[in-house]
């Protein structure tokens, strides 16, 4: 508050000691344009002698795009030393196009000490897993440039400082006209935290943060998409059905119609048609709109005569539809088309037997339902790696990764589907009469709230997501975002720009990156990747193994109707249902590769096999089972006796010896978020941008990198030895992953943080270990194949070994 009252006091201004007042319709006086003026120009008196008035003047946007004189960059540096003392104001298309490479004393200015002050108070809660990195430093130079670009311009951060106060309608302006609205570069993350940080300050005129999503109206986007100038949307039945869709149907959104409906012996009957979501809306006009398009145009139907004449009728006829896996979006077509001309009927009063027109909804039957073929052994490694802390193929560091992973374990726990955990409250843990953890989803796909009993692990992520949950509240419209809960609150979850949702489809890329890792770059067995709809398909599925009734599967689901769970639980046809049985009985890591003929073929190995109850309690898949201390007690004491038989490799997958000192340990020289412990080798450590080297161990991380090359030459030599069946196939797996942790892109990303060395010195460390390497190999291998970290300091720092 010191600062604004100052402000309010004078209007002058102590830069680099000197004092100077602002908002003067004046030139500088000579001591100020020395304490200003860049170094080559301090001495330059040539701008004093044009007039003020005629120098504020300059159209300083001509000098863009292009090569300046001297005289030019003299005028232009003095014209931004003016603006800094708002002593003129720079058009926003010049300060917003053109790179300011001229330091001017920022920290001496209040419009910036506000600003960092603003920044140091409230980062935190903007990006909760990155407060003490690089990173941090890097949004703060980014919203210091930017508001420098404002200032620059007359506009402060907070009003009565500059001209005018910066305000959300000319951030938004300043982001349309002058940056590209989908540039995926640091600036529209710099506009949205200037915002966020500004709308914390209650002298400020920014009332929330900036959101890029350009996220529209369900109808509007519609609308546009009927309106596009093809011939088969400008047919006279193509317009009767495009009546249809945005009057009666669309009325259904609101509420449920009513609709007479009256037959060939002009019998007449009310009906009520109930209400639907602004997505089953859309995807409602999609399918006849692409109807339109695809078949009635085509087929040469464009007329509601020819509908009358059976034309449509023919056109369902000659579809070519597969069988198996589009008999039910012909379904749904009929029954589209059915409703559109029971409208239609009724607003025409017509009395025509429509099944001469329209084919009977009952197009075929089958023996069952079955959903999509889920390949066990490609489950059971996803489910694996999601559940495993320690896997080097997540990316915990970054938020929207965090997420993206526990929000996958929960849909994958409670088989609820991905928008309905997204877009959870952020008070959504409960606990239950009898002390049961309870999962509270306040909208689901059927419009009802849905309680769901939730495992301590399935607590624990919940609470971890609590703990860096966005801070401002976030509307999810269902008018725009499919299964929309209508409400402005605070959510679990948030988008990477933090005020708007973390859509479904951003869960299944996560799925699809983290899938990529797995099978490192080739397709997955069953050959597509999973998505997280598949998750709950695979938590559906295990319901069904376990036992659970119809009743009980469809109550967890959140199904009103039984028949529609039968996808999510069952695979495939009788034989493999058996086969899924056995491996009920038998354990997942039993399951021969004949349980999915259709998919690539599954490498069966002699393991032993892990029980399915053993491995789905551990990954907290039953969430009917009271988790105590009882059943925590009786599964290690099983997992062990299951463990007592298998023949462990002896050689271990990291260097032998001590830990060595001053390396990642927990969080220490790591600026990871505290909550995330990785206990990665040290190899993952130097790769990971948030790694901070202690400036006095450069020998010691030498040395480290040295030993691990040692190892490699250690683990390539028991490969050419060994007889033994299991090391032959994981010694070339172990081999591969440490070869590409020592690659050219760690040594760069490790020694460019030592300070002290410049750029040739850090990029010619790797030439240097790798020659240490070969010596040592060359003197010492035979006799100390695994040395210890003690050891290879000793031999970086002197070419020996002493003991």
């Amino acid at each position: 508050m010191g600062i604004f009252h100052s402000l309010k006091k004078s209007n002058d201004v102590i830069l680099k000691g000197l004092p100077i007042k602002m908002y003067e319709q004046v030139h500088l006086s000579v001591e100020e344009w020395v304490v200003l003026a860049p170094l080559g120009h301090k001495n330059n008196r040539a701008m004093f002698k044009v007039p003020f008035h005629e120098c504020v003047q300059t159209d300083v946007t001509r000098f863009l795009g292009r090569k300046k004189s001297f005289n030019e960059l003299l005028i232009i540096n003095y014209l931004l030393a003016l603006a800094f003392v708002q002593r003129c104001r720079l058009p926003l298309e010049f300060t917003m196009k053109a790179i300011i490479l001229y330091q001017l004393p920022l920290k001496d200015m209040p419009n910036f000490i506000i600003l960092s002050d603003l920044f140091d108070k409230h980062y935190k809660t903007w990006n909760p897993l990155n407060a003490n990195d690089t990173e941090r430093m890097e949004d703060k130079k980014g919203i210091q440039s930017l508001a420098l670009k404002f200032w620059l311009s007359g506009y402060g951060v907070i009003k009565g400082i500059g001209h005018e106060p910066i305000t959300n309608d000319l951030l938004k302006n300043v982001a349309d006209n002058f940056y590209h609205p989908y540039s995926k570069d640091r600036k529209r993350k710099t506009f949205m935290l200037l915002s966020y940080l500004l709308s914390k300050e209650e002298m400020s005129s920014v009332q929330e943060t900036m959101s890029f999503s350009k996220k529209r109206d369900v109808f509007g986007l519609e609308s546009e998409h009927w309106s596009e100038e093809y011939p088969a949307l400008k047919t006279e039945l193509a317009l009767n059905i495009k009546e249809y869709v945005f009057t009666f149907l669309k009325n259904r959104v609101d509420k449920g119609q009513l609709q007479i409906i009256t037959d060939n012996d002009g019998n007449s009957e009310t009906v009520y048609q109930e209400q639907i979501v602004a997505s089953s809306w859309r995807e409602y006009s999609r399918k006849l709109r692409s109807f339109c398009v695809n078949y009635l145009y085509p087929s040469q139907v464009h007329t509601i005569k020819d509908v009358l004449q059976g034309s449509l009728m023919d056109v369902f006829v000659d579809i070519d539809y597969d069988y198996d896996n589009n008999i039910r979006e012909l379904t749904k077509n009929v029954f589209l088309f059915e409703n559109w001309f029971d409208f239609y009927a009724s607003k025409n009063k017509l009395y025509i037997n429509k099944k001469r027109i329209i084919p009977s909804a009952n197009l075929g039957t089958r023996d069952k339902i079955y959903g999509k073929h889920i390949d066990f052994n490609q489950a059971v490694k996803l489910i694996e790696t999601l559940q495993d802390d320690q896997s080097p193929y997540h990316e915990d560091n970054e938020l929207q990764y965090f997420r993206g992973r526990r929000v996958s374990l929960l849909v994958l726990e409670t088989a609820k589907r991905a928008h309905e955990i997204a877009y959870l409250k952020q008070n959504c843990l409960k606990n239950n009469v009898y002390g049961d953890s309870i999962l509270h989803c306040h909208k689901t796909k059927t419009g009802k709230p849905h309680n769901v009993k939730i495992s301590k692990n399935a607590v624990e992520w919940i609470k971890q997501l609590q703990s860096v949950a966005p801070t401002e509240p976030i509307e999810i419209n269902s008018k725009i975002f499919l299964g929309g809960d209508d409400l402005k609150t605070k959510r679990l979850v948030a988008g990477a720009s933090m005020v708007t949702p973390l859509l479904p489809g951003y869960i299944t890329y996560y799925l699809k990156q983290l899938q990529k890792r797995i099978w490192k770059g080739n397709p997955p067995p069953s050959g597509r990747y999973f998505t997280s709809h598949d998750l709950r398909r695979m938590g559906a599925t295990y319901l069904k193994l376990k036992g659970l009734s119809n009743e009980e599967i469809a109550d967890r689901l959140g199904h009103d109707d039984l028949a529609s769970q039968y996808t999510y639980t069952l695979t495939a046809g009788n034989d493999v249902l058996d086969a899924l049985q056995d491996v009920s009985e038998q354990g997942l890591y039993g399951i021969q590769a004949d349980v999915n003929k259709n998919a690539i073929a599954s490498v069966t190995e002699d393991v032993n096999v892990l029980s399915e109850e053993s491995f789905f309690n551990n990954a907290s898949m039953v969430i009917d089972v009271v988790e105590d201390e009882e059943n925590a007690k009786s599964f290690i004491d099983k997992l062990l006796q299951e463990m007592n038989d298998v023949d462990l490799p002896e050689e271990q997958s990291q260097p032998n010896g001590e830990i060595p000192k001053g390396f990642p340990m927990r969080t220490h020289n790591c600026n990871a978020h505290e909550k995330v412990t990785c206990f990665h080798h040290t190899l993952k450590c130097y790769k990971c941008k948030k790694y901070s080297p202690d400036e006095d161990m450069l020998l010691e991380h030498k040395a480290e990198l040295v030993r691990w090359f040692v190892f490699v030459h250690h683990q390539e030599i028991l490969l050419k030895k060994t007889k033994d069946r299991v090391e032959k196939r994981t010694l070339p797996v172990r081999i591969d992953d440490i070869k590409n942790d020592l690659n050219r892109e760690t040594f760069k990303e490790l020694f460019r943080k030592f300070k002290h060395l410049s750029e040739k010195e850090a990029e010619a460390v790797e030439k240097e270990v790798k020659e240490t390497a070969k010596k040592y190999i060359k003197k010492y291998y035979r006799k100390v194949p695994s040395p210890t970290a003690k050891q290879m300091d000793e031999f970086v720092k002197s070419g020996v070994i002493n003991g």
